[in-house]
């Protein structure tokens, strides 16, 4: 194998990604019986690759033998396996490690193992080069084999400010690197529907929180299109368009109102805050149309440098350089972005309001519980024990 034979594969249609041309062209010859048939054997070949998914993948092997090496192989590799990674991102990745000869060599192997779908996890792994297909899959199935790196958690809700930070200070990766990082939302993956304007892209809310293991490899921006794709992932595996259509937002109001209600409640009043987002924004409710949420004056706190507060001021509510306040006239509706990046719990109860026809809530015990009512005299009462518990 030399280098012009590293042509990285791809599965994105059930196919096989293509092999490099030949450098020279053949004269013209007559048709023949033989070259009739091996062509209708190639087209009905590549329509199977074309619609039939895996099951394109596992006849192809029928006309075309992959290449795999004989093993059982020597020396040692570590391959980082990223969150994220389907089989043929792992195929590609240890292609390129030399750990198996092709990579249709690994897919073929795990389509082959029913269990390679739910053992195969990311992580770091030491690999021999040149492997048979099969050995590698059964290492990268086996999680003893899994080495533990450093890791650095993202809690639910920090802003991208925030994140940077966290990230900057887990990683020898310059805090700077990060912050030219996130100029540029589309270069990590966030998509048309991030932001108000397919040219106006918007990175909060699509740094998914969770934790991340460290292979010391990472540049600002792997890691931060790591979290972005995973982001993308829990926002759409719910079908989160259709979702929004039903509800009359659109999928970016829809993550804006995760992060509003990863804001405002506990997980176990997420689906009650969510509706009261919908019930205030809701024709139905004209006057309602201020969210009056204290979370928005936080976030734009914590943007400019001011930091978090327990308790916003009546000043800073108001204040005109505030752009996302949810209490003044100026601004109604939701804010102009999310106000932080949502977890799994708050993209599904965006998804999944519960119904109801509460237009007020507010903390009423010390676990951080809310009270919710549509009666505001009622919401008056509840604010008074608000005050009693610590929480106003």
């Amino acid at each position: 194998m030399n280098d012009l034979d590293l042509v990285p594969f791809t599965d994105e249609s059930g196919g096989y990604g293509p092999g490099n041309p030949g450098r020279h062209r053949r004269k013209k010859e007559k048709s023949s019986g033989k070259t009739l048939v091996a062509l209708l054997v190639v087209v009905a070949v590549l329509g199977g690759l074309a619609f039939g998914g895996w099951y394109g993948i596992t006849k192809v092997r029928d006309f075309f033998t992959a290449d795999d090496y004989p093993g059982p192989g020597s020396g040692e590799v570590t391959v980082v396996i990223n969150q994220g990674d389907n089989v043929t991102d792992i195929a590609n990745t240890l292609f390129e490690n030399d750990v198996v000869a092709s990579a249709k060599a690994f897919v073929n192997a795990a389509a082959d193992n029913p269990d390679s779908t739910s053992k195969l996890q990311p992580g770091n792994f030491k690999l021999k080069k040149q492997m048979t297909a099969e050995d590698a899959l059964l290492v990268l199935m086996d999680p003893s084999n899994r080495e533990s790196g450093p890791k650095v958690t993202i809690p639910e809700g920090k802003a991208v400010v925030e994140i940077i930070n966290l990230l900057a200070k887990a990683t020898d990766i310059p805090l700077k690197d990060f912050q030219e990082a996130v100029k540029d939302p589309a270069a990590l993956g966030v998509p048309e529907w991030g932001g108000p304007s397919p040219d106006k892209l918007v990175l909060e809310g699509f740094l998914f929180p969770s934790t991340y293991e460290l292979t010391g490899k990472e540049t600002a921006q792997s890691l931060l299109q790591e979290m972005v794709k995973l982001a993308v992932q829990a926002a759409t595996k719910d079908e989160l368009a259709e979702k929004a259509k039903e509800l009359g937002v659109t999928e970016w109001q829809m993550l804006t109102i995760a992060s509003l209600i990863e804001q405002e409640g506990i997980s176990d009043d997420f689906g009650k805050v969510s509706r009261v987002i919908y019930n205030r924004l809701s024709e139905k409710t004209g006057a309602l149309t201020y969210l009056q949420f204290d979370s928005t004056t936080q976030y734009w706190l914590i943007i400019t440098g001011k930091g978090r507060k327990k308790i916003v001021t009546d000043a800073e509510l108001k204040d005109p350089d505030n752009n996302y306040s949810t209490h003044v006239d100026r601004i109604q509706g939701l804010p102009p972005t999310p106000i932080g990046n949502p977890g799994d719990a708050a993209l599904k109860a965006a998804a999944n309001p519960e119904p109801g026809d509460w237009t007020y809530f507010v903390v009423t015990s010390e676990d951080g519980h809310s009270s919710f009512t549509s009666d505001y005299n009622q919401h008056l009462a509840n604010i008074e024990k608000c005050r009693a518990v610590g929480r106003c």
